[in-house]
């Protein structure tokens, strides 16, 4: 929006060129600005004929919408605009109303204050009115916040950062509420209340705003509490990101699997085929012609192939046949068969875990704490102390294809220390040789798992970095940022080769997808995108799911979904060719981990609720499976195995 005290200088301005009245030269502004110009034509000869002097059309300036329609309203409205006094006088007045009135209507009612509370705060800000609104918040803050809908308290931090009128377009919440009307049903009596109040007390500012910003949407008689709806500012996106997003999503992806997957590589036995689910069966069917040998790609349902357009590296030969082998291992899940889960629970934490990720070897656990150090734990127990030494010092020994590839010797921890700030993501390559660590001391950290020391720190964020992602093939990561931007890395170069630019808000999370030639980012402004590594730019724009900010990302290793978590425990299964979304669930709390199975079609879930979900996500109507509960402990990472065996992660709350 542009600054109200500039727009008045150029509407005094023209306003002595033209020669007309204020609210004329309003009148007249506005129907130019709309392109009515027949209107503005017999508005001008009546002005002529009235007046005696001939009004001069506008010229090629004309005034922002947001100030015409201000203009308009405070013309009819002229007490609506004298400052924060008359906000903050005619506010509480309302508020000392609305929660005197009888229990029937006072809860019809409250639910305008919220709302009218931040379109109060807009109007002080884009006053440029910075004072005001400060001292407007911080009294009347507490009074909505106690009223308000669950969740709405860190939407009111995210307003407590407004500065200036041009911080409206960038604040994810400010801009939700300025570019979109407030929609909320009331009956027609408390209406009649409300408004004769405001009436009769001439709070015009409030009227102004009940007529311009919200979408009352009135029904018969008195309040009905089966009707009591929250407000739903939620489900409205700004025009700017729905032009976008339609643009964005009507450009072509290759969303194919690369050609050298270890899936390819594995046959189906007779006994598999025969095995098969109804679902796997119509999959059979339709690759028969194409496949002399069936292998468990079809499991896929993705056979489109991508060609390398960015050079990556092959997977070292003991690893790539490391895969091969778990493939032929792996189990094949569905809602018949739900996988096992082991849920490793870290004890005497104190709340201080922040981060959770088990390591590429499948083998080691890694952890981020608020202290900034990490922590690397083995999954394999060692009993006493003479066992624990004999197995470290026969490590290498013991068996080469699990235990040779361990980072930590059974039974113990290792510390990694080198941030200086919580660490907030941790990611590991598919070599198994690196993890990488993001904290909120602005740095990512490349750790050597055979050394156990810190070998390079990226510093390219401005503020902290949120998220780190490995891609599937080295030598590439990605980042996400406070800073509302990702950024995509090799870990042969100290600067980012990709700086990802779109998001309004911070960008809390990234993925890879499989084919490592695409990134997934979510964000703060409720939206998820997904951009061309090779290009930078975005080629999806997905809108719709969430009302809150998104802090978890999974795709799936067929290639063609993607999942999104956010803090308000909803998560949303989007179609990434169509750019359309295909289901959605709800989690126990904020989904801090999401991740498919090994061949995309069961979802699991973590959040900090206690819970583990699993969802159908390969059916023709994705739904809830099975949920389970843990003791007081909060999932932060779910991860299947190549195996198909889910882990989880979580923190012991001591409770």
């Amino acid at each position: 929006p542009c600054g109200a005290l500039e727009e008045a200088e150029a509407m005094a301005t023209l306003r002595s060129e033209s020669g007309a009245s204020d609210l004329d030269w309003v009148v007249i502004q506005y129907l130019h600005k709309n392109q009515c110009f027949e209107a503005e034509k017999s508005f001008l000869k009546h002005l002529a004929s009235k007046q005696g002097v001939d009004v001069v059309p506008p010229k090629q300036q004309v005034l922002q919408d947001d100030y015409l329609k201000y203009l308009v309203m405070s013309k009819l409205f002229p007490e609506s605009v004298e400052g924060e006094a008359s906000y903050a006088a005619s506010f509480r007045e309302l508020y000392n109303f609305v929660v005197g009135l009888i229990d029937i209507y006072r809860e019809d009612l409250q639910r305008l204050l919220y709302p009218i509370f931040i379109y109060c705060l807009l109007d002080l800000i884009y006053l440029q009115k910075a004072a005001e609104f400060k001292e407007f918040f911080d009294s009347n803050c507490a009074l909505v916040e106690d009223l308000a809908a669950p969740g709405r308290s860190e939407e009111l931090q995210q307003l407590r950062k407004l500065r200036s009128e041009q911080d409206i377009d960038h604040n994810p919440v400010a801009s939700k509420f300025w570019h979109s009307r407030a929609g909320v049903g009331v009956s027609e009596q408390s209406f009649d209340l409300l408004t004769r109040f405001l009436h009769d007390h001439k709070h015009y500012n409030i009227v102004r705003i009940l007529h311009e910003r919200l979408n009352v949407q009135f029904y018969p008689g008195i309040p009905v509490r089966s009707k009591l709806q929250p407000i739903s500012i939620e489900d409205a996106i700004p025009v700017h990101v729905k032009e976008e997003a339609a643009a964005t999503n009507a450009e072509s992806v290759q969303l194919g699997l690369l050609p050298d997957a270890p899936e390819e590589k594995a046959v189906m036995t007779q006994e598999e085929i025969e095995g098969c689910t109804q679902r796997d069966r119509e999959l059979l069917k339709e690759t028969s012609s194409k496949k002399a040998k069936r292998t468990r790609a079809l499991y896929f349902g993705n056979d489109k192939k991508v060609k390398k357009s960015i050079p990556m590296l092959d997977l070292p030969d003991e690893i790539s046949e490391k895969l091969k082998r778990e493939v032929g291992q792996r189990e094949r899940v569905c809602r018949e068969r739900l996988p096992s889960i082991c849920c490793a629970t870290f004890l005497n934490t104190h709340r201080m875990m922040t981060a959770g990720h088990m390591l590429a070897n499948e083998v080691d656990l890694a952890a981020g704490f608020e202290d900034s150090s990490i922590q690397l734990r083995s999954l394999k127990p060692a009993e006493t102390r003479d066992e624990m030494e004999e197995e470290m010092m026969d490590l290498m020994d013991e068996d080469e294809e699990e235990a040779g590839q361990a980072a930590v010797p059974p039974g113990r921890s290792i510390e990694l220390v080198g941030h200086s700030g919580p660490v907030t993501s941790l990611s590991s390559s598919a070599d198994e040789t690196v993890l990488m660590s993001s904290s909120c001391d602005s740095t990512v950290r490349l750790w050597s798992l055979e050394l156990k020391k810190c070998l390079v720190s990226y510093k390219s964020h401005h503020g902290p970095v949120w998220g780190v992602s490995c891609c599937p093939r080295q030598p590439y990561f990605a980042t996400a940022g406070w800073d509302g931007t990702a950024r995509v890395w090799s870990t042969e170069h100290p600067k980012p080769l990709r700086v990802l630019v779109g998001h309004l808000s911070d960008v809390d999370c990234v993925c890879w997808h499989p084919n490592a030639h695409y990134v997934a980012t979510g964000s703060s402004d409720c939206t998820v995108r997904l951009w061309d590594v090779a290009t930078g730019g975005a080629v999806r724009v997905l809108t719709g799911g969430h009302k809150h900010k998104v802090c978890s990302l999974a795709c799936s290793p067929n290639g063609k979904f993607a999942a999104s978590g956010a803090v308000d425990g909803s998560i949303a299964l989007w179609d990434l060719g169509e750019a359309r979304l295909l289901g959605q669930f709800s989690a126990g709390g904020p989904v801090w981990s999401l991740d498919f199975d090994r061949y995309g079609s069961m979802l699991a879930s973590g959040d900090a609720g206690g819970l583990v979900g699993l969802y159908d996500a390969g059916a023709p109507e994705p739904c809830k499976i099975v949920s389970y509960e843990t003791k007081d402990t909060p999932v932060y990472n779910v991860h299947f195995s190549r195996t198909n065996l889910l882990f989880a992660m979580a923190e012991f709350g001591g409770r």
